[in-house]
């Protein structure tokens, strides 16, 4: 074996170990953020759901807010990311959507009590991305690439062209808003598709 392998692998295995407890301790600070609110939430309390020393807590991040900022960019980069995959292959205008759909209302029922608690407060401009794009805008994007196949595939009106991606995402914010999402985001993206598509009104 060769001589330098074993320290490499040792920093290998360190770092991993670093990783998935940085990954524990966000998942456990999304759940105290959930459910004491922003600012009630204690680090030792997330320590103790994470099942690790404060101390330890404190090595990976210095104070509340910066371990807010880093829950709140994994979630973000966790959101786009989704958002990509639907939109990755070429298919059908239809089944783009209901991929986005789905996509955004996944990540919203498994994220939904702490985006919740973000939204309306003075951490939610943390969202913004490394080049100070809000989230929302990054989302208008991407509903904006999937009507420009809709509109190449003539699925949609070109005289609306202008409002296609802001209806879009304009429905899915108030479905997240209002709707459960935590068993239903494949149904529910059907739904929201059928209604995007055809209009709310009844079909003779």
């Amino acid at each position: 074996m060769n001589r330098d392998s074993q320290p490499r692998r040792r920093v290998r295995l360190k770092d991993r170990h670093r990783e998935q407890t940085a990954d524990a301790i966000l998942s456990a600070a999304e759940e105290i953020f959930a459910s004491d609110g922003l600012h009630a939430a204690r680090m030792e309390a997330i320590a103790a759901r994470a099942g690790i020393a404060v101390g330890s807590l404190y090595n990976h991040f210095e104070s509340r807010r910066d371990l807010l900022g880093a829950l709140v960019r994994a979630r973000r980069e966790a959101l786009l990311a989704r958002a990509d995959e639907a939109l990755a292959a070429p298919r059908a205008f239809a089944d783009g959507l209901r991929l986005l759909l789905g996509a955004l209302f996944e990540h919203w029922a498994l994220h939904g009590r702490f985006l919740t608690a973000l939204i309306g407060s003075e951490y939610a401009g943390a969202v913004s991305g490394p080049r100070g794009r809000a989230i929302l805008d990054e989302l208008h994007d991407r509903a904006a690439r999937l009507a420009r196949r809709g509109l190449e595939e003539g699925a949609l009106d070109p005289a609306d062209a202008d409002l296609h991606a802001a209806v879009l995402l304009g429905m899915v914010r108030g479905v997240v808003r209002q709707i459960p999402l935590e068993s239903g985001a494949p149904a529910a993206a059907e739904r929201v598709a059928r209604i995007f598509l055809h209009g709310a009104g009844r079909r003779p």
